[in-house]
């Protein structure tokens, strides 16, 4: 891989040397022309940045597409497939740019992508996988989003529930999933490739399936697709457009009512198409519990949930990353709502993490995050429980994205970000020494 890395560099080195002495080379850059989004979170960095790119070559880094900042333009060269981003700052003493190859719309970054004063590196903590800095573009953003739908046919002499997703997402990527139970067995099967939207109608490309076509419609895309492996003919499928995909989830939370002499349990669950079901179940007699669904509507963080009975009064929440607080009824007992505050069911749970000192030393951690707000920490150095600590978490929204805290009994703070996984830096000794992790579920 370092290999690699250094041939690239020694390419783009050539190509700066060719550039200057030749002039630009004559690629097509007006089909690199568009505004493009980089996501970093993969870099560990919990963030997103703007590449503009115009039809004669000449690209600027920004923080918004609107009124954003200059974080560094100049030109685009080329030379056969490998293309160079060249900064305007650059001397011939400072070399300042990164060569790329064009995947699709997709921009993928070979060396470390200058940004402002700091920049984004590829991360090879895993050499066998590394991630690049990737830019791609914002094409057909009208019709981005995740598509559901579902139907139930007969196959191989009985009935199959077929319930699918078409994600079409930036670089004119889509993912198409199907999922069924065949023999008392779960299936899964997914498809990716490039889209084109022309006229109202979506074309997939994926070299092993061809054909795939359909109609964008006002609530959804109507869809010819191949359904499994297996499939021999093209299927045709109606998929609705889902409205609140990203907040669809199940929120999980735990209030301790003692004063009243019960602990309750609830659940939320916010589907993809603005629906929710409610359960809270107050004590252990499962007569007491509470159940109700209705409709929600989601304003930047504002939750507005409103319950599908007659006189039902909407109730109104903050939904901030993966925390929600609202205000619940508990209990058919209890006439009044109770202020509650849920987890994302991802966001709760037993994380694990491994790493190793300067010096060698092998740590293994669980860091669990319990749903009443509570967090335990252990920490293994070479298979022996090096550090515990116990306390209470929260999380934030911060600049970077969402952030976790950790406040120990004793006062101790740790705090990382959350990006999917939970980059943390937090105690591995009594003696307050520290390091940093990566936990995921």
């Amino acid at each position: 891989m370092k290999m690699k890395r250094n041939l690239a560099l020694l390419l783009a080195l050539v190509l700066f040397v060719s550039l200057s002495l030749t002039g630009m080379a004559e690629p097509d850059l007006a089909a690199l022309e568009g505004s493009y989004i980089m996501d970093a979170s993969a870099l560990g960095m919990p963030m997103s940045v703007y590449l503009v790119v115009n039809a004669q070559g000449g690209f600027t880094w920004t923080n918004k597409l609107e009124g954003g900042t200059d974080k560094g333009n100049g030109v685009i060269g080329a030379e056969g497939d490998t293309y160079l981003l060249l900064y305007s700052d650059s001397t011939p003493d400072s070399l300042k740019m990164v060569p790329f190859v064009v995947e699709g719309k997709t921009l993928v970054f070979q060396a470390r992508v200058p940004y402002g004063s700091s920049g984004f590196a590829p991360n090879l903590e895993n050499p066998d996988q590394p991630v690049y800095p990737t830019a791609r573009m914002i094409a057909f953003e009208e019709a981005l989003g995740t598509y559901s739908g579902g139907h139930t046919a007969q196959a191989m002499g009985s009935e199959l529930d077929y319930n699918y997703d078409l994600v079409l997402d930036y670089g004119a990527a889509y993912t198409f999933t199907n999922r069924f139970v065949m023999a008392g067995e779960t299936h899964e099967f997914a498809q990716q490739g490039l889209f084109d939207i022309q006229d109202g109608v979506i074309r997939l490309f994926n070299p092993e399936r061809e054909g795939q076509e359909g109609q964008i419609r006002d609530d959804g895309i109507t869809l010819n697709v191949f359904l499994s492996p297996m499939s021999k003919s093209l299927a045709e499928v109606s998929l609705k457009k889902a409205t609140t995909a990203q907040q669809a989830g199940v929120y999980l939370a735990v209030k301790d009512m003692s004063m009243m002499g019960f602990v309750v349990s609830a659940t939320l669950t916010l589907d993809a198409f603005g629906g929710y079901v409610y359960q809270a179940l107050a004590g252990d007699e499962a007569e007491a519990a509470y159940e109700e669904a209705g409709s929600f509507m989601i304003d930047k963080d504002q939750l507005t949930l409103l319950a599908a009975k007659e006189g039902a009064e909407p109730g109104a929440g903050v939904l901030t990353g993966p925390v929600l607080t609202v205000k619940m009824p508990v209990s058919t007992q209890v006439p009044m709502k109770t202020e509650l505050t849920f987890y994302n069911e991802n966001a709760v749970g037993v994380f694990l993490a491994e790493g190793k000192d300067e010096a060698g030393a092998a740590y293994a951690c669980q860091l669990t995050l319990n749903t009443d707000g509570t967090y335990a920490l252990q920490v293994n150095k070479d298979g022996v429980v090096a550090y515990e600590e116990s306390g209470s978490f929260a999380y934030q929204a911060s600049p970077m994205g969402t952030a976790l805290e950790l406040t120990s009994s004793a006062g101790l703070v740790s705090s990382g970000m959350v990006s999917g996984a939970i980059n943390i830096t937090h105690n591995i000794d009594e003696a307050m020494n520290t390091l940093g992790f990566t936990y995921s579920k």
